[in-house]
């Protein structure tokens, strides 16, 4: 049977004072405490305080990367599929951080409760220890007749009763001792629970409050997302139009890569080199074992998915994304992902400049670009600078960025690192 935190510490608290509770009350509380390990291990175990505030963080270092972006877009009267985009990044981000206060706010509930029930207990026996008090100074007083110790003493009808009476009145002077002593322990164990309890109550209440402003926020961007949803339905030929064009844009950057695989390959078959074919393994070998572990070439978050995925706006409409786009800020710098070689600079209308670098068996491509910092033929490492991510019109900065296994091409969101 396992213990949560909060019922090993109170473990430890009722064990510190062992030397000082009588058995039958450690016992006691030592019982209710495992009862209550078994009974809310199961409720709290999902996620740890530690691991709900971790949560927290990241949920607002995303709110604050979603801010930053909308505050770029927010000055063009024109709303975009990029602005949708951010605000509904940032809404499932507030949604998170919302449920994480409800979370915080479960385990303070059961916690308290926790502590409430062992607040009883000692309650109960710090009364019942009183009362065993009360008793024993009644039986003692009725056992000497009313009489003080010296005449209980000297009333005594031979020497050995006198002795007797003597030993007795010593061992009533020691348990009484030992009695307020018990008493004195238990009601401070007593304290410090309710002093726990009442820390815990004053961090729920600041939970709720906080969460209640979160709630507020939320409110707010699902009608700004609303809003801005309501102006693109209103554009539906022209967002048709877009869609059509970076469709054609997007068969024609395949092809190309497609192509420039296809040379590569025929030409390292071709040449058979072995130091060629060597370093070809080796960048393989490196970009494969760093699966779920890449880099991300941009900071940012993912506004389109790969693979098939639903229009925001218009019904019926789906896209089907051989990479991601990952929305950033304006200017940002892409970069490489893993060692490797710049296979070709190239320029498509709709996804303006890009860059193809080989890893081996591996291809990555990064377009959108604005600036190109690299050259054709040169050798790459895992954080060097590629370019500068195009910014719209729109005021969007987007990398599209794909991953290749020869002529297969792969969800970069499996082969990047967790966010």
């Amino acid at each position: 049977m396992k213990l949560n935190k909060q019922n090993k510490r109170n473990v430890l608290l009722f064990t510190y004072g062992s030397g000082s509770i009588p058995a039958p009350v450690l016992c006691k509380l030592l019982v209710l405490a495992f009862l209550i390990g078994a009974l809310s291990t199961q409720a709290v175990a999902q996620k740890s305080k530690a691991q709900l505030q971790k949560e927290k963080k990241e949920n607002l270092a995303k709110i604050k990367e979603a801010k930053a972006i909308l505050a770029k877009t927010s000055a063009k009267k024109k709303a975009s599929i990029g602005q949708l985009s951010a605000l509904k990044y940032q809404i499932n981000a507030q949604a998170n951080l919302i449920a994480n206060y409800k979370s915080e706010i479960k385990l303070l509930t059961t916690e308290i409760e926790q502590d409430q029930q062992i607040i009883d207990a000692l309650e109960q026996d710090v009364a019942n220890l009183k009362k065993e008090y009360a008793a024993m100074i009644y039986a003692a007083y009725k056992a000497s007749k009313g009489q003080d110790k010296l005449t209980y003493l000297f009333s005594a009808s031979s020497f050995n009763q006198f002795f007797r009476r003597l030993h007795y009145m010593e061992q009533y002077t020691e348990t009484r001792r030992k009695q307020v002593k018990q008493i004195n322990a238990v009601r401070e164990l007593l304290g410090t629970q309710i002093n726990a309890i009442q820390l815990k109550k004053e961090e729920q209440q600041t939970l709720l409050n906080e969460q209640l402003a979160e709630k507020e926020k939320l409110e707010k961007l699902r009608n700004q997302e609303q809003s801005v949803i309501a102006s693109l339905n209103s554009r539906e030929k022209e967002l048709k139009k877009e869609i059509d064009k970076r469709n054609k844009s997007l068969a024609t950057l395949n092809k190309l890569i497609d192509n420039i695989i296809k040379k590569e390959i025929e030409a390292a078959a071709a040449a058979k080199s072995k130091a060629a074919v060597g370093n070809s393994k080796l960048l393989s070998a490196d970009f494969s074992k760093n699966k779920t572990k890449l880099p991300w070439p941009v900071t940012g978050f993912v506004s389109q998915h790969f693979g098939i995925s639903k229009d925001p706006v218009l019904k019926g409409v789906q896209h089907n994304n051989p990479g991601i786009e990952i929305q950033t800020q304006p200017n940002s710098t892409a970069r490489c992902i893993s060692p490797g070689k710049v296979s070709k600079i190239f320029l498509v209308q709709g996804f303006n400049k890009g860059v193809l670098i080989n890893h081996g068996s591996y291809y990555t491509v990064y377009a959108k670009l604005s600036t190109i910092a690299v050259k054709k033929g040169q050798q790459v490492k895992a954080g060097d600078p590629i370019g500068t991510v195009y910014t719209g019109t729109d005021g969007i900065a987007e990398l599209h960025f794909e991953i290749w296994k020869s002529f297969t091409k792969l969800n970069p969101e499996k082969w990047l690192m967790h966010k």
